[in-house]
């Protein structure tokens, strides 16, 4: 099974993730959120307007905001 898996599947790394436009489930994927904290991203983004910079992700109520810095190198502004 390995075997099959490695030749049809490969080692392929995800591409990053644009913070700004993605969705709800691109953030529980790509950076392994809870789906209520890829919905408060979401949400804060559509109220509040786009991110700028990782650090305006402190702002966003009910995320771990740790988690997300862990992942910076795959989020795009």
């Amino acid at each position: 099974v390995l075997n099959y898996l490695s030749t049809h599947f490969g080692t392929e790394i995800p591409g990053p993730i644009d913070i700004n436009t993605c969705r709800a489930v691109d953030l529980e994927a790509g950076l392994v959120l809870k789906r209520s904290q890829a919905k408060a991203i979401i949400e804060y983004r559509d109220k509040n307007g786009l991110f700028k910079s990782i650090d305006d992700l402190r702002n966003v109520p009910g995320i771990d905001f740790a988690a997300i810095e862990s992942k910076k190198s795959r989020i795009v502004f």
